[in-house]
């Protein structure tokens, strides 16, 4: 029995929810090892290119913030980019306390390469998948963000 009446998940269920979601997770690993590794990147590093390319020019402690790491750390992550040549740091002219991050050319280009092979490998997918499949797929995707958007809000977690 997967669902108890009440229509909560049984411990059961929620196990093997949990065990597809790591799997599920995983199946990025291709391109991270094509991509990330072989340019020498972490995944924390990665997730900063994309903040950074989300909003050019973010100061520093506005990153850190939002990775949720402090922003010595960032520092750190953002000095072996700008040493890789795919970011620069710059001090705010207002104030130059503020330490804002912006890619270089380079870094542009690897987000793009790595954005473009991640899109051709997730259509291959998609297409074996089907219509419907890919349907539920992004519809549990979303429930499942609600939820913890939800639980974060409530502060249970």
């Amino acid at each position: 029995m997967e669902r108890r009446q009440n229509g909560e998940p049984s411990p059961e269920l929620m196990e093997r929810a949990k065990l597809a979601y790591g799997r599920a997770a995983s199946v990025a690993d291709p391109i991270r090892i094509r991509f990330w590794d072989s340019r020498g990147l972490t995944m924390s590093q990665l997730r900063l290119l994309f903040l950074v390319d989300l909003a050019e020019n973010r100061p520093i402690g506005e990153l850190a913030e939002e990775m949720n790491v402090k922003a010595a750390t960032l520092s750190g992550l953002a000095e072996r980019l700008e040493r890789l040549g795919l970011i620069s740091r710059m001090h705010d002219p207002q104030d130059r306390r503020v330490v804002r991050v912006a890619l270089t050319p380079e870094g542009k280009r690897v987000l793009s390469e790595i954005q473009v092979a991640a899109r051709a490998y997730f259509d291959a997918i998609f297409h074996h998948m089907g219509a419907a499949e890919v349907e539920r797929f992004a519809d549990a995707l979303e429930n499942f963000r609600r939820a913890a958007d939800a639980v974060r809000l409530a502060g249970e977690w």
